[in-house]
Formats: C-alpha cells, sequence, structure tokens
C-alpha cells in the first residue's frame, strides 16, 4: 500500500472515523489526550482501552478491559505514560475473534468508490480472500481473558492455537469478505491487508471490524496471513510472490489488464522488463 494507507491504519482513531463516515461497522469509540476528559454519554461499559498508534497487541491485556469510571481512568493514565500517545477506548464486543487475509487489487468502477451489494461478484474478482483464522482464546492462559494480547502475539508465539479456516457459516463468511473489502477500498490499501473483526456473541454474532493491517506480518511460521495461505497449499514463498506481482501490475511492469491466478505464477525476468 501508500504511504497515506499506511500511515491512516496505524492511526486507530483515523481508521474508525473512516469506517464510521462510510457507515461500516466499528465498536463505538471515544480517544483521550488527558485523564480527565469528560466520558461521552454514549460510551457504555464494559470498554476497552489501547493505544491510538501501536501495532502487534502494544499495550493490550487483561487490563484493558474495563468495567467502570476508575479502571477506565486508570488504564488511560497507563497508556499515556507508557506510550506517550493518547488513548482509544472502545466499547467492548465480546465475542470470537477473526481476522481476514486478502491479495489483489480492486478493478473497476469499485475502485473508486465504496462497493455495494450489487458489486459484490466484481469486488471478489479483483480480490482473494484467504481462509478465515479464528485466534483459539479459549486455550491460553486465563490471565490473558480471552483477549489476543501482545504477550499471545510475542511470548507465546510459538504455541500459537488457531482455527483455520475458522468454523463459520457461509453468509458469516460472505459478510466478513465484504466487509474485509469495503475496508480496503476505503483506506485506500493496495495488493494485500489483513482484517481484525469481533463477533458479538450477544448480537447474534454480528461483525464489528477492529481494525486494518495493510502491511500484515509474513513470518514464515507464526503470521496469520502465512497460516492462511498454508491453509490454501499455498506456500510463503508463493505467498510472497504473489503480492509482488500484484504490486508490479499496478506499477506497470507487467500488462496491465494482466490476470494473476491465485496463486500467481513467477514470470521470467525478462516479462517483467
Amino acid at each position: 500500500s501508500r504511504v497515506l494507507a499506511l500511515a491512516l491504519a496505524l492511526d486507530k482513531p483515523m481508521t474508525k472515523r473512516i469506517l464510521h463516515f462510510h457507515e461500516l461497522p466499528t465498536p463505538a469509540f471515544q480517544t483521550f489526550e488527558r485523564v480527565d476528559e469528560p466520558l461521552d454519554e454514549d460510551m457504555t461499559f464494559p470498554m476497552f482501552v489501547k493505544p491510538s498508534r501501536e501495532g502487534t497487541g502494544m499495550g493490550v491485556s487483561a487490563a484493558s478491559i474495563v468495567h467502570n469510571e476508575l479502571e477506565l481512568r486508570r488504564q488511560i493514565r497507563e497508556i499515556h505514560a507508557r506510550y506517550s500517545q493518547s488513548a482509544l477506548v472502545e466499547h467492548y464486543v465480546d465475542g470470537r475473534e477473526i481476522t481476514v487475509g486478502v491479495v489483489g487489487n480492486l478493478r473497476g468502477p469499485v475502485a473508486k468508490r465504496l462497493p455495494t451489494d450489487e458489486d459484490a461478484p466484481r469486488v471478489m474478482a479483483g480480490l482473494h480472500f484467504l481462509p478465515p483464522l479464528e485466534v483459539d482464546l479459549a486455550r491460553y492462559p486465563e490471565e490473558e481473558a480471552g483477549l489476543y494480547t501482545g504477550r499471545v502475539k510475542t511470548e507465546l508465539a510459538d504455541d500459537f492455537y488457531y482455527l483455520c479456516p475458522a468454523p463459520l457459516d457461509a453468509e458469516l463468511l460472505e459478510d466478513l469478505n465484504w466487509y474485509t473489502a469495503a475496508v480496503f477500498r476505503v483506506l485506500g490499501c493496495r495488493d494485500v491487508a489483513r482484517v481484525d473483526f469481533r463477533l458479538d456473541r450477544h448480537d447474534n454474532n454480528k461483525p464489528y471490524v477492529l481494525e486494518i493491517n495493510p502491511l500484515p506480518g509474513l513470518n514464515p511460521r507464526i503470521s496469520d496471513l502465512v497460516i492462511e495461505a498454508h491453509a490454501e497449499g499455498v506456500s510463503h514463498a508463493e505467498l510472497i510472490n504473489t503480492i509482488l506481482l500484484h504490486a508490479a501490475v499496478r506499477q506497470k511492469l507487467l500488462p496491465r489488464g494482466m490476470a494473476l491466478e491465485w496463486p500467481a505464477v513467477q514470470l521470467p525476468a525478462s516479462e517483467i522488463w
């Protein structure tokens, strides 16, 4: 993706403002530059507190879930002290955590506007959605509070528990793929991304977009995107090569109308240049 998309995605409050503008489902939120800022009336407990501009689960722990004003202010203060940035406070969505990887680029009219339901077949033609991955949070220690915490992503990464493909019904999977395409579009992403969701167990598993990562990890052993590719029988090298070829087509290093299969075959240098 380009630098603007990368910057917007890193700024989680700005990402959520864009999602709200386009009426895409994301938890209600408020940012706190100061600990003593008044809480918006429409914000209700429990809430979730994390840094506004970090990744890899930094600042996410069991203490991130807050149930009252005292816990809220304490966690905001912790974020300010440790990360020297504003705290993002969201309504806490209790439920399964799903991530969907996508490779490719939107084509035609949908590349210039938000896709509609009628656009779904054309959106699918431009993007390849990897099998959804569900973090098996129930298998982690109780102190992680059922969260994909920074500790789970780092210290416990070698014992990563997941379900891939995640057990989802066809309608929910279609919804997740559509939302992934829509978020990919409105943030201006290119070539590859990963969108993280929570399914609200108290609202018929309604999906909420948590964030998008336009620069997802590509560690050959533990990265979500690589695990999703492996679930389709696609190797780490094939995944990397496919992403690069999509970027090459976008940058006109390959014929612009060239159709790339999944996974894309490697082309000799003479055909690229």
